[in-house]
């Protein structure tokens, strides 16, 4: 289910949520949280009854909120005020998975508050997760798509596909984000993902320095001068960076 997730939930601290909200929240969700409180999902579609914004039979996720993640008021509510309690586990942009409270075992709803659409999508929260199946994103799109989206992408790639979708976003605006990814790269276990994540920086250092952290790519330089990855080239990098 999981390709990265936060550490196990207690059962001390999902206790206080409930207790806090008043809500009980179903039996698979805390098995979940007892393995991971949160993170990215290995799987990234499920089946719905009409068409989308996504597309015309299926919806898009790309993680399971963490308890303190869960939303359960969200600004949207000031424009559509559904009945009942509902708690939210995934956003992407204004449209939300969630639990919806109004039966005696919670329904999964999907909605997209700009098109005021509602939909259940499962019954219960275990059919949901059941429901759940993988088809690839369109790597030329990846300029276009979230950031979480990407993140769920670039933990499924190989080499190949993480180099394609990363340099699709070189000129995005969010450094710290793609800088992010590169040192996540750089403190791979396997070589050739080390070796793009070099290829990368280089790129950022060349052509975005001035929108760079400095702080951030002296850290990530001295890291790979420990290391001895790549000496001389490591050293190139360096010079340009303090020239």
């Amino acid at each position: 289910m999981w390709l990265r997730g936060a550490s196990p939930a207690l059962d001390s601290e999902i206790e206080t949520w409930e207790e806090t909200h008043h809500l009980s929240l179903p039996g698979g969700y805390k098995d979940m949280l007892r393995v991971h409180n949160g993170g990215l999902l290995a799987k990234n579609h499920f089946p719905v009854a009409e068409p989308t914004s996504y597309g015309l039979a299926d919806a898009e996720i790309y993680s399971i909120a963490g308890l303190d993640g869960l939303q359960r008021h969200i600004l949207e509510e000031q424009d559509v005020d559904l009945p009942g309690n509902q708690v939210y586990f995934h956003q992407d942009g204004h449209r939300y998975i969630g639990l919806d409270y109004q039966t005696a075992e919670p329904r999964v709803i999907y909605v997209d508050f700009e098109t005021l659409q509602t939909l259940v999508v499962a019954e219960n929260f275990a059919d949901f997760v059941e429901s759940l199946y993988f088809s690839p994103f369109d790597v030329a799109f990846a300029p276009n798509y979230p950031l979480e989206k990407l993140e769920q992408m670039l933990a499924m790639a190989n080499v190949q596909k993480a180099l394609e979708i990363l340099q699709l976003l070189e000129d995005r605006a969010e450094k710290d984000w793609y800088l992010t990814q590169i040192d996540g790269l750089l403190h791979s276990e396997e070589a050739p993902f080390r070796q793009i994540g070099v290829t990368l920086l280089e790129n950022q250092i060349y052509y975005f320095r001035r929108k760079l952290d400095a702080t951030r790519v002296d850290e990530m330089l001295r890291w790979l001068e420990s290391q001895h990855f790549w000496p001389e080239k490591v050293a190139e990098l360096r010079k340009e960076w303090e020239d």
